[in-house]
C-alpha cells in the first residue's frame, strides 16, 4: 500500500512540476533568432496544452539599439511592467542593433507562435519613437498577422496605408514632439481614414513633446483597447513558412535624443545650435602722413 502511495504521491509531483508557473520577465538569447529580446508571462502561466494568452510585441527607439538587452528596459512596456503594471498578456520586447526589419520580426513572431501559449487571435503590435515607424512598417508588410497595432511617435508609409484600411489603430502624438513631428502621425491618420478605416484612435496631446511620449505604455485604457479586437483566422496553425517578399524594411534612423534615469524616461529637446558671432576685427591704425611730424613716435620719445 506505502508503495503505491508513494508512486501516486511521485506522479503527482512531477505533474505540478511540468505545471510550473513561468510568470514574470525572462531573457532569450536563441542564437537562431536574429534578435535577442525579453518575454513577459502572465500569472499562471505554464505553457501547457490548452492555456491561450494575447501576445503583444513592443518595438523600442532608437536609443535603445544595441546588444546590451537591459536597455530594453529603460522605457515603454517592460519599464512599466517592472513597476507597477500587471498585464494578461504575453509581451515581446526585442532589441534591433541597427533598425527594424521586418522579415527578422516575423521570423520572432513565427517562434512565438510555435513554442508558446499565443491566441492567435489576439496578436498586438505597438512601438515608439523609431519603434513607432517599425510598428507602422510591419503592420503594412504583414496586416493579417495582427488583430491591432500602435504606433506611438512615429510615422509610416503612405503605400502601405490600403493594405492596413482593415486593421484597427491607436495613434499617439505630441503637438510639441521636435525629433519626430506630429505630422507624420497626422499624415498617416488622414491616409487610413480616407481609405475607409473606421477604427482609429488618434490621440494628440498639445503639450507633449517626444519625452512624454512614453507615458502611454502605463495607460490601462491602451491594454483595454487591445482586447477589444480579434483577427480572422483558420483553424490550422499557419506559420509564415515561405520567404517574405524582398523589400526596404529597414526603420528610417530617428535622431533621438539619449534617454535619463527618471519616474519616467525623458528624452531632452533638440536644442538649436548657438550660433557663434566672429569678433570683430580692431580698425587698423592709419599711419601718419609726412606732414603730421607731430604724430611721428619719433617726436613723441624725444619729448615724452
Amino acid at each position: 500500500m506505502y508503495k503505491y502511495l508513494f508512486l501516486f504521491l511521485l506522479l503527482s509531483s512531477c505533474t505540478l512540476w511540468g505545471q510550473k508557473d513561468q510568470a514574470g520577465l525572462h531573457a532569450v538569447r536563441n542564437k537562431n533568432l536574429p534578435y535577442e529580446y525579453w518575454t513577459y508571462f502572465p500569472k499562471g502561466y505554464s505553457g501547457q496544452e490548452g492555456q491561450k494568452f494575447p501576445l503583444l510585441i513592443y518595438l523600442h527607439g532608437r536609443s535603445i539599439q544595441g546588444t546590451d538587452l537591459n536597455k530594453v528596459k529603460k522605457y515603454g512596456v517592460i519599464y512599466e511592467l517592472e513597476r507597477k503594471l500587471e498585464l494578461d498578456f504575453i509581451v515581446i520586447a526585442p532589441q534591433c542593433q541597427k533598425g527594424w526589419e521586418n522579415d527578422k520580426l516575423i521570423q520572432i513572431l513565427d517562434y512565438a507562435e510555435a513554442h508558446y501559449a499565443v491566441d492567435r487571435k489576439k496578436i498586438y503590435l505597438c512601438g515608439m519613437s523609431m519603434g513607432g515607424y517599425g510598428a507602422w512598417y510591419l503592420a503594412g508588410y504583414a496586416p493579417d498577422r495582427f488583430a491591432a497595432v500602435a504606433p506611438i511617435a512615429g510615422g509610416g508609409r503612405l503605400k502601405d496605408v490600403e493594405g492596413m484600411k482593415n486593421l484597427p489603430h491607436f495613434v499617439v502624438h505630441g503637438k510639441k514632439d521636435k525629433p519626430v513631428p506630429v505630422e507624420e502621425s497626422r499624415k498617416m491618420v488622414k491616409a487610413l481614414k480616407a481609405a475607409g478605416n473606421t477604427e482609429v484612435n488618434y490621440i494628440e496631446e498639445k503639450n507633449w513633446g517626444h519625452s512624454e511620449a512614453v507615458r502611454v505604455f502605463s495607460w490601462p485604457k491602451l491594454y483595454e483597447w487591445f482586447l477589444k479586437y480579434e483577427r480572422p483566422i483558420k483553424d490550422e496553425p499557419i506559420l509564415a513558412q515561405e520567404d517574405p517578399p524582398k523589400e526596404e524594411s529597414q526603420t528610417p534612423e530617428i535622431k533621438e535624443p539619449q534617454p535619463e534615469e527618471e519616474e519616467y524616461i525623458v528624452f531632452e529637446e533638440e536644442q538649436p545650435k548657438e550660433t557663434v558671432k566672429p569678433k570683430p576685427k580692431a580698425p587698423k591704425k592709419k599711419k601718419p602722413k609726412w606732414w603730421q611730424f607731430w604724430k611721428w613716435k619719433f617726436w613723441s620719445k624725444m619729448f615724452g
